[in-house]
């Protein structure tokens, strides 16, 4: 396992990030969770949305019966629209550090933003949790630029802890739709260039473009599969989560295409390749992952396995021909 640090938390970071929102029985998940450990993964994604609170409980059910709270790296998300505001912030933390049989949260995350709260109202509201105890770091999901630096500029002025991390999309396919409302992509030459001069950290969620990577035919399965099991809720006309229609595009396609040419060249496959592209960025940035099962998790390890150089890295993101 690589590691890598965040400033202000006390604890090294695994550099991918188990996340937890697609386990149902206590069974299924702990011969996971206890592999991810096994491997040397410590760190946790948890969020008050994911399974309506189900998945929360049921990590603070394993770490429980293994008793290794002290080594595990937690991180709570809330706030998610429509309750995205400081009201509901601390409402909704102290349900999931109820459920999750926890004291603090070493990282919490606003899971949204809402634009009509003026920015230093959020960092009031996570100032005041940090000085309970209840979170040592915190940052954003899905916030612009804009706001986050808008954010952190208040807090200095302030005499107020920053926010850390910001927690966007970062895969080497570019977000062209978004995949829910109010996802935003960091794959964009100012976000990156900010993050790299602050050294700011990033946590990346669907950081492999959901399958983007994969050969034609099993992207397109992906697709057809994410389209369907949407069909009962989506409006009409809505397009689905799927990679093809959140990802999909001419210059995407020319990204793939230099994915499979290094993959090649390094004899590896080509999700690994588009996974260990986040990972080699010039500030500390982290990958959510999403498996199901101990083989997905393996080969989502192989991620860590590949080098890249600094050519290759711009490269792949069409940054030199």
């Amino acid at each position: 396992m690589q590691y890598d640090s965040i400033d202000d938390l006390d604890k090294k970071i695994s550099k991918l990030i188990m996340g937890n929102d697609n386990q149902v029985y206590f069974d299924e998940a702990a011969k996971l969770w206890d592999h991810w450990i096994e491997v040397g993964g410590n760190t946790f994604d948890n969020a008050y949305v994911y399974g309506q609170g189900s998945m929360e409980k049921l990590f603070g059910d394993w770490h429980r019966k293994r008793n290794n709270l002290k080594e595990l790296v937690v991180i709570a998300k809330g706030a998610h629209s429509p309750f995205c505001d400081p009201k509901n912030l601390s409402k909704q933390l102290t349900e999931s550090l109820d459920r999750m049989q926890i004291e603090t949260a070493d990282i919490y995350i606003m899971h949204r933003d809402n634009l009509e709260i003026p920015v230093d109202e959020f960092v009031d509201a996570l100032n005041e949790e940090k000085n309970k105890g209840r979170v040592k770091i915190f940052g954003g999901s899905n916030w612009t630029l804009e706001r986050f630096n808008e954010a952190n500029e208040w807090a200095e002025e302030n005499n107020k802890t920053k926010l850390r991390i910001l927690n966007n999309n970062l895969a080497l396919c570019k977000m062209i739709n978004p995949l829910w409302d109010g996802c935003i992509s960091s794959n964009d030459d100012k976000i990156l260039a900010y993050l790299e001069e602050t050294k700011t950290a990033h946590l990346s969620w669907s950081s492999q473009g959901r399958g983007y990577f994969l050969p034609d035919d099993i992207t397109q399965k992906i697709e057809d599969k994410i389209t369907s099991d949407e069909s009962s809720w989506r409006k009409p006309g809505e397009h689905s989560s799927g990679p093809l229609s959140c990802f999909d595009s001419s210059e995407n396609r020319e990204r793939k295409k230099r994915v499979f040419e290094l993959a090649t060249k390094k004899s590896v496959e080509s999700q690994n390749i588009a996974g260990a592209w986040p990972i080699h960025m010039k500030f500390p940035s982290f990958a959510l992952i999403g498996p199901r099962v101990v083989e997905e998790l393996n080969s989502s390890l192989k991620n860590l396995e590949v080098e890249l150089t600094e050519e290759e890295v711009n490269w792949l993101n069409l940054k030199k021909s």
